[in-house]
C-alpha cells in the first residue's frame, strides 16, 4: 500500500513575487554602486587598466584557472567522502559547469545544476547538494583562518574607503564568524548535522560518519585555491605592492573578498560586494582606493574567463559520458509512493 500523499500548498503568488522584486532591486543597487564608484574614478580606473601588460593578465589569467580546478578538487574530495567516491574526469565537468550557475541571483542555481549533472554521473542529488555545502561551509571557514592575521589590515582599508559603515560591518563580521565556522567544522557536530539535513530531505543517513581526513583533505585543497587566487590578485597589484609584503596581503584580500562574499546571496556570485571586500583589502595595504578598485574589476573580469574556459574544458572532457550515462531512479525528495530499486551506482 502506498504512502498517504501529503499535499503541500503552493506559495502564495504575491509572496514569490515581492521576494523576485526584492532580489531584482538588489542586484540593481549593487550594479549601480559598482557602476557609479567606476564613473567617479573613472580616469584613475584608466589609467590603472592601462598599466597592466598582457604577461601579468595572462598569467593572472592562468592563476585563476588553477583556483578554480584547486576548488573542483576541494568538492571531490568532500562528495568522495560520502560513500561516493568520482574520478577527476567526472568531478570536474559536475562542479565546473555546475559552478556557472553562480552568476545567477540568488543561491540555489549552482547547487541545483551541479544536483542535476551528478544525478546524471550516478550521484545522489542529496549527496550532491549536502557535498556542496560542506565544500562552502568548510571553504569559508579557511578563508576567514587565513583573513584572521589580515584584520587589523582590514581596519586600514575601511578608514581608507568612503564607506566606513559598510566596511567595518563587513570586517567584525568576519571576526564574529570565524569561531562558529571552526566550531562546525568538528567531525562529530558536523556528522550531527549533515545527519538532521538528511533527515530533513528525507534521504537515507551516511553510511559511516564524516571523519577529520575529508575535512583536512577538503581545507587543504582551499588553501592552494586561495593561495592560488592571491597569486592571481599579486600578479595585477605587483607593481603597487611588490615583493612578500604585496603577495601575503594579496592573498589576504583574496580570502575576506571571496568568504565574506558567499554571504551576499542575493548578488551573481558575489558581484559588488566581492570586489568592495577585495577593495578593502588592497586599500589596507597602502593602495590608493581607486587603484585598487579598478584591479578588482579586472580581477572579476579575469576570474569571469576562467570560470567559463573551466566549464568549457570539463564539459568538452566529461559531459558526452554523464550524457550518455544511465540516470538512477533517486530524487532529492521522495516521491508519494517511491518504487523500490537500486541505490545510485558507483562509479570507480
Amino acid at each position: 500500500m502506498g504512502q498517504p500523499v501529503v499535499e503541500v500548498a503552493p506559495a502564495k503568488p504575491w509572496r514569490a513575487r515581492l521576494i523576485t522584486a526584492v532580489r531584482i532591486l538588489a542586484v540593481l543597487g549593487i550594479v549601480y554602486f559598482i557602476v557609479a564608484t567606476t564613473r567617479d574614478q573613472w580616469p584613475e580606473v584608466q589609467a590603472t587598466f592601462r598599466s597592466l601588460s598582457w604577461t601579468s593578465l595572462t598569467l593572472s589569467l592562468f592563476t585563476a584557472v588553477l583556483s578554480l580546478w584547486a576548488t573542483m578538487m576541494a568538492w571531490r574530495s568532500m562528495v568522495g567522502s560520502m560513500d561516493h567516491p568520482l574520478r577527476v574526469r567526472d568531478a570536474a565537468p559536475i562542479m565546473l559547469v555546475g559552478s556557472l550557475g553562480k552568476y545567477l541571483p540568488g543561491s540555489v542555481w549552482a547547487y541545483v545544476v551541479q544536483m542535476e549533472l551528478g544525478r546524471r554521473a550516478g550521484v545522489s542529488r542529496a549527496k550532491v547538494f549536502i557535498g556542496s555545502v560542506l565544500v562552502s561551509g568548510v571553504g569559508v571557514t579557511t578563508g576567514l583562518i587565513l583573513t584572521s592575521p589580515g584584520f587589523g589590515t582590514a581596519f586600514d582599508g575601511v578608514r581608507a574607503s568612503k564607506h566606513e559603515v559598510f566596511g567595518s560591518l563587513a570586517v567584525w563580521s568576519s571576526i564574529i564568524l570565524l569561531p562558529f565556522t571552526v566550531v562546525c567544522c568538528y567531525p562529530p557536530l558536523l556528522t550531527w548535522i549533515v545527519g538532521r539535513a538528511m533527515r530533513l530531505l528525507r534521504r537515507p543517513p551516511l553510511d559511516r560518519p564524516i571523519t577529520w581526513r575529508p575535512i583536512l583533505s577538503t581545507m587543504a585543497w582551499c588553501v592552494v585555491g586561495y593561495l592560488t587566487a592571491g597569486l592571481h590578485l599579486w600578479l595585477l597589484v605587483r607593481a603597487q605592492l611588490p615583493g612578500l609584503h604585496g603577495l601575503t596581503g594579496s592573498i589576504f584580500a583574496m580570502a575576506l573578498a571571496m568568504s565574506i562574499s558567499t554571504f551576499v546571496i542575493v548578488a551573481p556570485s558575489g558581484l559588488g560586494a566581492r570586489e568592495f571586500l577585495m577593495a578593502l583589502g588592497l586599500a589596507g595595504l597602502g593602495m590608493p582606493w581607486a587603484t585598487a578598485w579598478a584591479m578588482t574589476l579586472m580581477s572579476r573580469l579575469l576570474f569571469t574567463v576562467a570560470d567559463v574556459a573551466a566549464a568549457g574544458a570539463a564539459a568538452a572532457v566529461g559531459l558526452r559520458r554523464i550524457r550518455h550515462s544511465q540516470l538512477p531512479d533517486e530524487e532529492l525528495l521522495p516521491s508519494p509512493d517511491p518504487a523500490p530499486g537500486p541505490g545510485p551506482r558507483a562509479v570507480a
